[in-house]
């Protein structure tokens, strides 16, 4: 099987449009991993807020387009095209909708999950200076939870309880996303398809697919991928994973046995699965 994974694209940045390629007709799915439409940003006390989306009309084109070359296409979205995902693939016909959904896939079974928050990254935030154990997501989350409340002595009540909020969201966060990508790679679809296959928009965590730059403000230098994710690797037989969302570290990895594809920004790949055999290769661009 012959699958198309397109990285993030950004259609609507700074005016860029872009077409499919007329060859990509000779694919068996189309895989997209988020952030097809483009939202502008502002930085407010050094973070960053998301404003208006502003490829709407790009990335409805653009699926339409996918959709005239008859190529099945599994979507899911991104940190930038969340709140409007679903209007992106509305008025097609061949593009599915995998956020939080599985799509059986010549004997695989494809299953997805998206953004569902503009400031996407780790499910529970870390003090990089704190982390001795950086390879061990699960040491991360039992650390976290007693940093909520030390340093008492210097707290305030109220700073104590909004602590301890931030660190209960993150947990409930990390458990739903955790619970998620277990039940649907494990589910009863999965289970009747030789393989499987996961769509995401962010990679899995402290991997060399989800190191941010260093010249990024507030994040730079961080692992910026998902620890639910890294775990569900380690313990479920997947066969290959797309992904996206850190541009600067496109590539691929083998994390857990498993073959990750970090698309990066405005690239194509053409990977070919044959049982446990993955091959990736770059493929035809864009047509501008």
């Amino acid at each position: 099987m012959r699958l198309l994974v397109l990285g993030d694209l950004h259609l609507g940045e700074d005016g860029f449009d872009a077409e499919p390629h007329p060859s990509w007709d000779r694919f068996d799915a189309a895989l997209t991993v988020g952030d097809v439409a483009h939202s502008s940003v502002t930085v407010t006390d050094g973070k960053p807020q998301q404003e208006e989306l502003v490829g709407i009309e790009e990335a409805q084109a653009f699926f339409r387009r996918l959709d005239d070359l008859d190529v099945l296409v599994l979507t899911v979205p991104g940190n930038h095209d969340y709140r409007r995902h679903a209007d992106l693939i509305r008025e097609t016909t061949r593009v599915r909708n995998l956020h939080r959904e599985t799509y059986p896939l010549e004997g695989y079974c494809a299953f997805g999950l998206g953004s569902e928050t503009f400031d996407a990254g780790p499910e529970v935030r870390y003090d990089p200076d704190a982390v001795t154990e950086p390879d061990d997501p699960d040491a991360w989350l039992e650390r976290a939870l007693k940093r909520a409340g030390r340093d008492e002595a210097d707290a305030t009540l109220a700073e104590l309880r909004e602590r301890i909020d931030a660190f209960d969201d993150q947990f409930a966060t990390y458990t739903d996303r955790y619970e998620t990508l277990r039940s649907l790679a494990t589910g009863r679809e999965s289970e009747t398809n030789a393989g499987r296959i996961a769509l995401t928009h962010v990679p899995p965590f402290d991997t060399s697919l989800d190191r941010v730059a260093e010249s990024v403000p507030r994040i730079g230098g961080r692992h910026w991928g998902s620890i639910a994710l890294k775990n569900v690797l380690n313990e479920c037989d997947i066969s290959f994973v797309a992904c996206g969302h850190v541009h600067e570290r496109e590539g691929v990895a083998t994390v857990a046995d498993t073959p990750c594809l970090n698309a990066g920004f405005r690239s194509a790949y053409d990977v070919t699965l044959e049982g446990d055999d993955v091959s990736i290769v770059n493929t035809d661009p864009l047509v501008e």
